[in-house]
């Protein structure tokens, strides 16, 4: 399930007409009527509900009042990059059974630079663990070219440390988009996708970290 807007601006969202540009593009529903699809697809045959966006925090509230109406069992995935108070985290771990966290940055710094947001490192390890002791978590790192050594390497040794029964899907897929691709001199190290040798160099360290990664 898509939900509009997001509580990151990054400049290379490959998703940023539904997270940044047209967030209100899609349907507007309440708690009841989104608990009403739930059980429509759970009756069709779907193995869980994925609650994905952009990002589904903006929505939260909705998706913890759509769970009071919703008569029939499904596992619930929070797709997510898990940008929020310890107060969300608090309801959400009663009720989530999958946890699909990005893990983008390896520092404060990037996090702030690419998607304006503050004390990023100290928030997402905090609901990182929050997360992994209260359900099954496969985390997300999109490989970033130039920074293995600032992002890349820095959240697979906190991963290694603190999550190590966590799967890890380490994501090749980048490539410049939305602001990126408009202004490329504005960031020179994220204008092209990561090379061969880049990726091989992250696999190589997640390996040598006895992390249980997949592509």
């Amino acid at each position: 399930m898509f939900y509009g807007g997001c509580n990151f601006h990054c400049v290379f969202c490959q998703n940023y007409d539904i997270s940044q540009e047209y967030p209100k593009g899609g349907v507007r529903l309440g708690g009841k009527e989104l608990a009403l699809i739930q059980k429509e697809l759970r009756v069709e045959g779907v193995k869980n509900i994925n609650h994905v966006g952009g990002d589904p925090i903006p929505s939260t509230y909705t998706i913890l009042e759509s769970f009071k109406y919703l008569d029939i069992n499904v596992p619930q995935l929070w797709n997510s990059n898990m940008y929020c108070s310890i107060e969300t985290m608090t309801l959400l771990r009663e009720v989530i059974d999958i946890w699909l966290p990005d893990f983008k940055y390896g520092n404060n710094r990037c996090a702030e630079r690419l998607s304006i947001v503050e004390n990023y490192w100290e928030v997402i390890t905090r609901n990182i663990k929050i997360a992994y002791n209260s359900g099954d978590m496969i985390i997300r790192h999109l490989v970033l070219p130039n920074h293995i050594e600032c992002c890349s390497k820095p959240v697979l040794r906190w991963i290694a440390r603190n999550c190590p029964k966590a799967l890890v899907n380490i994501m090749g897929q980048y490539r410049p988009e939305y602001l990126v691709s408009k202004y490329p001199e504005r960031w020179p190290d994220i204008g092209r996708t990561p090379t061969f040798e880049e990726m091989e160099q992250v696999y190589r360290y997640a390996e040598r970290l006895g992390i249980l990664y997949g592509l």
